[in-house]
């Protein structure tokens, strides 16, 4: 790795033809300014520049160097100046990472809002589970996450967003099959169990990270139930893919609200309920702490993500 100031000696004495003049430009001392050189030809273990009495030429290597040195300068200077633009407007790139649920039925909406009111930032989506997000937020991979379930860590600030309300849902077929003879058709509103009942169902389940498969144990466990002794009879990434298997009779699948609000008023799912479970959670945005410099996008998108889920949080 090439030192900065050897570099910089090195081209004011290029561009001067003389050490004593490169000094006067750079507020050095001659000697400094020599022994600056020196040490960057024994580094690149060749001679730069010749000395001939008062006159300095650069040698073909040197030639080689001054060009490629002068590239560097010009982006150092223009990541500068771009820093500076991006410092002192909403412009640039940032970096999100979503759970599946958020990003596909909380935000397009509210990123599409923000994109037109500041046309000059931009959006890079990453979509994986809660529990990944949160994981790419600590090493620093996105500089913002959305996510359905919190993992306490001193460097992570958590944002509530979104109160949200997590539903068992199955076909009027899967009902019908397992004893509840009055669901029919779209007037099914929904169906109660026990949950010695629940323990007979075939189950779609979502995976491990999944923060809906997080929030469902938790909850099963505060009614009285292991979640993890369902029968299940499929396990999946996805939040659509749990729910078409369920539409198409295969077994209960747990979503969120948002996702399913479509089908259960069509009546091609049926939302059905385990007595004495309930399972309220929340969205959040969840940020690195150790990232002490927000940049004004990202800053203007946490600002307007929360002006824009104000009215769907409730009463604490």
């Amino acid at each position: 790795m090439f030192d900065f100031r050897k570099i910089e000696a090195f081209c004011r004495v290029y561009e001067q033809r003389s050490f004593s003049k490169a000094g006067e430009v750079l507020f050095l001392s001659q000697p400094t300014v020599s022994a600056h050189v020196q040490a960057l030809e024994n580094e690149v273990g060749v001679r730069l520049l010749d000395r001939l009495g008062r006159t300095v030429l650069p040698t073909p290597a040197g030639a080689a160097l001054y060009r490629h040195s002068i590239k560097a300068f010009e982006e150092l200077e223009a990541a500068k100046n771009e820093i500076s633009r991006l410092m002192g407007e909403v412009a640039g790139e940032v970096l999100l990472g979503c759970s599946t649920i958020p990003a596909g039925f909380l935000l397009p909406d509210i990123v599409t809002g923000f994109i037109r009111k500041h046309p000059k930032a931009s959006m890079n989506l990453t979509v994986k589970d809660s529990h990944s997000i949160i994981k790419a937020v600590l090493d620093c991979e996105v500089m913002l996450g959305v996510v359905g379930a919190v993992e306490a860590h001193p460097d992570l600030e958590y944002i509530h967003l979104v109160d949200d309300e997590l539903v068992l849902v199955c076909s009027p077929q899967l009902a019908l099959k397992h004893g509840r003879e009055e669901v029919s058709g779209a007037k099914a509103a929904e169906c109660l169990f026990s949950l010695e009942d629940a323990l007979a169902w075939p189950w779609i389940l979502r995976n491990e990270g999944s923060g809906t498969r997080r929030g469902f144990e938790e909850g099963m466990l505060q009614a009285g139930c292991n979640a993890r002794d369902l029968r299940a009879e499929l396990k999946v990434d996805g939040t659509q893919a749990a729910v078409q298997y369920a539409r198409a009779g295969l077994g209960v699948t747990v979503t969120s609200g948002l996702v399913v609000a479509e089908q259960l008023a069509k009546g091609e799912l049926i939302e059905v309920r385990i007595d004495k479970l309930r399972l309220p959670r929340k969205f959040y945005a969840v940020q690195n702490l150790r990232r002490c410099l927000l940049f004004p996008a990202q800053a203007a998108f946490i600002s307007y993500m929360a002006e824009q889920t104000v009215n769907l949080r409730h009463p604490e």
